[in-house]
């Protein structure tokens, strides 16, 4: 899936890679490099910065702006209007290892 698909309402840059199927609303940005995986959901006017991740069943809400090198893995989510700055990590640890 790219934005170069007749029923997209988003864009992402030609590097990024996008494995389908994701939701991606309309107005969101995916840029340089960036990895979407399949069954993740980012909403509307987001802004996903060069070389993020996005792992499966990640939820993105509204107008989130991710910067550069952000990793979000399996089972986060970010509400609307988050603002995540470079190069955090979020992951959704239950039971963490002590």
């Amino acid at each position: 899936m790219s934005s170069n698909d007749s029923n997209s309402n988003f864009y992402s840059h030609p590097t990024s890679t996008i494995d389908s199927p994701v939701k991606i609303g309309k107005g969101t940005k995916i840029w340089h490099y960036s990895h979407i995986m399949s069954n993740s959901n980012i909403g509307s006017n987001c802004s996903i910065g060069q070389n993020v991740f996005v792992a499966s069943t990640v939820q993105i809400g509204n107008n989130v702006k991710i910067q550069n090198n952000v990793s979000v893995y399996e089972g986060v989510k970010l509400e609307d209007h988050v603002f995540c700055g470079p190069s955090c990590v979020f992951t959704n640890v239950i039971n963490p290892r002590s």
